[in-house]
């Protein structure tokens, strides 16, 4: 009998398998994308509905009702800015917005100046004759715009103009202009603006954002010439600031603003890019041993008031509960920190530092990085798409600044602030005859040279250069005058030395001396 040996082998039965497979899986990838499609379409179509049942909706309010909760109107009812509804298992987020608009067919408002005129009053110039009614309320600009609840997709967007029955009068409201730039003069755009006034009923309390030239405009505001408009600025990975009132006779770096009727007023608040991880904090004796539970007072940041001889600033620690107190190595890391100057052991480094109810004296503070070798210890800016080379490890984060903090419990001990200037060159021919001053505490020098009682030495690899120096016998500067003729490129180490002890500032970090280039 003959056999029939017809059929498939395994090797064909599996490829044959995986063919249909590859095929079930396309077919399951089409159908799925067809779902999506429909499914996004349905939530299209159901999210346009939202939109212009909201916008049908605030067409039928009273024009004085149409201001959103955290907006850059003032009213005495808002509606909410921010709704969440569920249609059919889907959750959708309506947003309105709404702002003035200053419409130049009637004429402009007030402005600070012209460029902010011909930016912010539509359609601008005026025509010919048009009149200058001092108000910048013209219409509403009602926006509403429906994202899906999941993915903050934008489903749809609605945008038209409301105005009153009655428009172009002649009001008794003014504006206020706030500009928010970085530490470059750079506008910021997306940065939260907030105006707050306590003095009304209800209390103002509005938000708008920064456009692209960095500028958030509040219109028809109620006057007030007592200075009481509160502004405020923040962004995310941004320094936050806020302005402040006067204070006796000191006046605010950045101020509160007052509003007369029919004006405006314009205030410029800078933020700077900001890092997490801000400052480390090492505390020593004056040989260099950790000293572990030290108190320390630190301030700096913004500059409170514009007097050079006022010293207080927004970050202050002065309080000795919201002191920083260093671990068993010494150690503490500041985070958050506006960046900026910062200061330690108080304006004269005498106060404010202790360890264990101990007073301790700032001998020294040495950043590890910078342009500034000692006092005040600068917290550099910080951005994510440019982040700094050198970082300073700790607890397995990375800060953007270390200072070494020297302290001593001696109050007769040589304490050093400033060093300037701090570098030299070598090109410059004036290594021969350099000079430079200090400024700190326990400095004791007369204008004789040979009289000084505090002797000043240079250290590089060795070699000493000692310095003539010369004071007012205040114990709080010397100017000094020493021959670098032969040292080398690189560091040196500054040595201060009176009847109180010796103080040598560490060759690491290495800005604690004159820095000789080429």
């Amino acid at each position: 009998m003959k056999r029939n040996d017809g059929g498939f082998t395994l090797i064909e039965l599996m490829v044959s398998l995986a063919v249909l497979a590859i095929l079930a899986y396309a077919f399951f990838l089409l159908f799925d994308a067809l779902l999506n499609s429909s499914v996004l379409s349905q939530k299209e179509t159901t999210a346009l509905t939202l939109a212009n049942t909201q916008m049908e909706y605030l067409k039928s309010l009273p024009y004085n009702n149409l201001a959103v909760e955290g907006g850059p109107i003032y009213s005495t009812e808002y509606i909410p800015g921010v709704v969440d509804k569920t249609v059919n298992g889907f959750k959708y987020v309506i947003t309105t917005s709404i702002q003035y608009v200053d419409d130049a067919y009637d004429g402009c408002g007030s402005y600070p100046n012209l460029t902010l005129e011909e930016q912010y009053c539509r359609n601008y110039p005026p025509p010919s004759g048009a009149p200058n009614p001092g108000d910048t309320t013209d219409y509403k600009d009602v926006r509403v715009v429906v994202t899906d609840g999941n993915s903050g997709i934008q489903l749809a967007y609605l945008d038209t103009y409301i105005a009153p029955s009655v428009y172009g009068t002649n009001g008794s409201n003014g504006s206020i202009f706030v500009k928010v730039i970085d530490n470059n003069g750079n506008p910021v755009e997306g940065a939260s603006v907030q105006i707050v006034n306590n003095d009304f009923s209800p209390v103002l309390d509005l938000t708008s954002t920064s456009d692209s030239n960095g500028i958030a405009t509040f219109y028809n505001l109620p006057p007030d010439s007592k200075y009481d408009y509160v502004i405020s600025a923040s962004m995310a990975n941004y320094s936050s600031l806020t302005t402040i009132a006067q204070s006796g006779n000191l006046d605010p770096t950045y101020p509160n603003q007052k509003l007369l009727a029919q004006q405006s007023s314009y205030v410029t608040l800078e933020i700077e890019p900001q890092g997490e991880y801000s400052l480390l904090l090492q505390t020593t004796d004056t040989s260099g041993n950790p000293l572990p539970n030290a108190q320390i007072y630190v301030k700096g940041g913004y500059k409170m008031y514009t007097s050079s001889s006022d010293t207080q600033y927004y970050f202050d620690t002065i309080n000795q509960n919201n002191s920083p107190t260093t671990d068993s190595n010494g150690l503490f890391g500041m985070t958050n920190l506006v960046p900026g100057p910062y200061y330690f052991c108080g304006d004269s480094g005498s106060t404010g530092c202790s360890v264990n109810g101990t007073t301790y004296y700032l001998a020294a503070a040495i950043p590890y990085s910078g342009n500034n070798p000692l006092d005040p210890t600068v917290v550099p800016t910080y951005l994510a798409s440019n982040p700094p080379s050198t970082t300073f490890g700790y607890n397995g984060n990375n800060y953007l600044q270390e200072v070494r903090l020297m302290l001593t419990t001696s109050s007769t001990f040589p304490r050093v602030f400033s060093l300037s200037p701090y570098s030299g060159s070598i090109s410059s021919g004036t290594l021969s005859t350099f000079n430079f001053n200090i400024t700190g505490e326990n400095l004791s020098c007369n204008p004789n040279p040979s009289n000084c009682g505090t002797k000043v030495t240079l250290t590089q690899s060795g070699n000493n250069y000692v310095a003539a120096c010369t004071g007012n016998g205040s114990g709080e500067t010397m100017n000094c005058t020493v021959n670098l003729s032969s040292a080398s490129i690189g560091n040196t180490q500054l040595i201060i030395q009176n009847s109180g002890g010796t103080l040598t500032l560490p060759a690491t970090p290495s800005l604690g001396g004159i820095i000789i280039g080429q």
